[in-house]
């Protein structure tokens, strides 16, 4: 694992497997959510490999991500409808800033919750930025076991239903090859 996200910034988007993760990310959101005319919130938004996905769907985009050099890389992209935003997703976050104003239609975090210190403090945050009958999709590694960078099936349908998600479905829609080999990738999503 890296020092930090700011150290593998500027290789990111020339690994073969994060590209694909992205575009099949992609994929199995606009399989189930319309993202035409959408507010959306990428959270973790990394590079901004699934905002160039969503961009050209979505009415506005607020890409958050806590690694400067992340952002970088995603500003070099122009995407006009996308807002970057440098910091860490908190209630003081959401208080404060002008992008927090307005409630999101829609919710994506690509490989970001299982390497939250606190994903249930995190998702309970998303929660309220939501408008009721909006979603909250995220995907991470399939795990056996809770750990930093993989999450269970259980414990995201747990965590999601804790904080007052009505609708929640765990499913794993693809699988990536990576240096490490075949993963799995779990999606969640979670209806207000």
């Amino acid at each position: 694992m890296a020092t930090s996200w700011d150290d593998i910034a500027a290789d990111w988007d020339k690994e073969k497997s994060t590209g694909e993760y992205a575009n099949k990310a992609f994929e199995s959101l606009s399989d189930i959510i319309n993202i035409q005319g959408a507010r959306v919130l990428d959270f973790g938004c990394g590079t901004g490999l699934l905002c160039q996905k969503l961009s050209p769907l979505a009415k506005e985009i607020v890409a958050l991500d806590s690694s400067e050099a992340m952002i970088e890389q995603l500003d070099r992209k122009e995407l006009e409808n996308v807002e970057p935003v440098v910091d860490i997703l908190s209630r003081g976050l959401v208080a404060m800033h002008p992008a927090f104003r307005d409630q999101f239609d829609l919710v994506v975090a690509s490989s970001v919750c299982s390497f939250l210190p606190n994903y249930a403090d995190v998702a309970d945050i998303i929660y309220s930025l939501l408008d009721q009958g909006n979603h909250f999709v995220h995907w991470d590694w399939l795990s056996e076991q809770d750990e930093v960078g993989g999450m269970t099936y259980e414990h995201v349908e747990q965590v999601l239903t804790s904080v007052g998600f009505e609708e929640v479905t765990v499913t794993t829609p693809f699988e990536i090859e990576t240096p490490q080999g075949t993963l799995k990738v779990l999606m969640a999503v979670a209806k207000k």
